[in-house]
């Protein structure tokens, strides 16, 4: 093989060669064409930084060239270089609504500092019993529409209301025992919550206003069973009382 290697690499071999190593003229003749044209127009291989544009013979045609000020460079250049003032102008930071906002107290969501500190100073809402508002956790499910009627499923306009007792502002022990008897198993007690639910009407809205409802309803009654109690003790005490003395 190395006589081989050495006829290939001068650009010739031999017949007697060719003929052993079944090779025609004609594929040996097109190989080497390829090859001369190779070496003789070399092209760059197309890369992401280097493409091989080819010139146009048409003069007419004449690349937009892009004016220096608008590079990257030039920004740069404009940005980093020093103010320079001129006479009979105030200079006008770019940053001047920045700095105003700063200032100000403004933060990114459009507030201020006295808006936020009135936001905190906002009284809590209660309800008449006494519960805050805050306290009350609403939860509904929504099924999606019916082809057919009624179009809506049942439990569309079922809202459930949790309440902490921890929320419930009690008097006194007796309220709380009186609270529990009422509400019966709606009372977690897991969870120390009471669970409310109502789909009475076809709207969310007001089955959200009577849960709420009868929550102040449950209190005010626990509470005005619970002095009716206490009364009736007092009164029967002091009419123990009274005969003990007689």
């Amino acid at each position: 093989m190395a006589p081989v290697r050495a006829t290939l690499s001068r650009g010739r071999l031999v017949p007697s060669i060719c003929s052993a190593l079944d090779v025609s003229s004609r594929s040996l003749h097109m190989s080497m064409e390829c090859t001369k044209a190779l070496r003789s127009d070399p092209r760059p291989i197309l890369s992401a930084r280097n493409y091989h544009v080819p010139k146009s013979n048409n003069k007419s045609i004449t690349a937009k060239k892009i004016p220096a000020s608008t590079t990257y460079s030039a920004l740069r250049n404009k940005v980093s270089m020093p103010f320079e003032r001129q006479d009979g102008k105030d200079y006008i930071s770019p940053y001047s609504d920045f700095f105003a906002s700063i200032e100000a107290g403004r933060t990114s969501l459009g507030t201020t500092e006295e808006m936020e500190r009135q936001v905190l100073e906002m009284k809590e809402q209660y309800l008449d019993c006494g519960i805050p508002e805050i306290a009350l956790r609403f939860r509904t499910t929504s099924y999606g529409r019916f082809a057919l009627p009624p179009y809506v499923s049942p439990g569309e306009h079922r809202v459930i209301v949790t309440v902490p007792l921890s929320a419930i502002p009690f008097g006194c022990p007796l309220e709380r025992d009186i609270l529990l008897q009422i509400v019966g198993s709606r009372y977690n007690e897991a969870r120390d919550e009471l669970q409310l639910s109502s789909e009475k009407f076809a709207s969310r809205i007001e089955n959200k206003r009577h849960l709420v409802g009868m929550i102040e309803q449950i209190v005010s009654n626990s509470r005005r069973l619970a002095k009716e109690f206490q009364d009736e003790e007092i009164t029967e005490s002091k009419g123990n009382t009274k005969i003990d003395e007689k």
